[in-house]
């Protein structure tokens, strides 16, 4: 996620900018859905992987400025299915 828009006064996003996910029920399945996280500049990667199939998750990545210490969020929903259901 590229924080640049939400956070106009920093030039990076720290370390301490966190990605998390929770599931439809409201557990946190962070520890299963989110892998490895890194910033780069002004973006902010995670790898997510695995899930339950059948299972929505709502991803969250808040960006914490390195000059203002402001934050901002972006949330991204990951749905899990076997197969494709409907019309692409």
């Amino acid at each position: 996620m590229d924080f640049t828009d939400e956070l106009p006064d920093d030039t990076s996003v720290s370390s301490s900018s966190t990605t998390t996910a929770v599931d439809e029920a409201g557990t946190d399945s962070s520890a299963t859905v989110v892998g490895t996280k890194s910033q780069s500049g002004m973006a902010q990667r995670a790898v997510l992987q695995a899930g339950t199939n059948g299972k929505d998750y709502t991803v969250t990545f808040t960006g914490r400025g390195t000059t203002t210490s402001r934050d901002a969020t972006k949330i991204v929903e990951m749905r899990v299915r076997s197969t494709i259901q409907g019309n692409i």
